[in-house]
């Protein structure tokens, strides 16, 4: 699957928010999944991903404070 990493100097149980992954040549296969960990790693599972490209936008919150990342990646 694909591993999203939090920093790991902030305690990860108070992290919170949603992870979207958007596939631009069928939108039949977005989701989002809501931030939910165990560690400071996010696991999205292999069967939730197709291979080709996928934006990734990751945004959360800690402290707080609001955070957001986006990055496109070939899977």
């Amino acid at each position: 699957g694909l591993i999203v990493n939090f920093p790991s100097n902030i305690d990860f149980n108070k992290i919170t928010g949603k992870v979207f992954l958007y596939r631009p040549s069928n939108k039949q296969f977005d989701f989002e999944t809501t931030i939910s960990l165990s560690n400071h790693n996010l696991l999205i599972p292999d069967k939730r991903l197709l291979d080709g490209r996928w934006n990734i936008k990751v945004d959360w919150q800690y402290n707080g404070k609001a955070y957001l990342y986006k990055k496109e990646i070939i899977y």
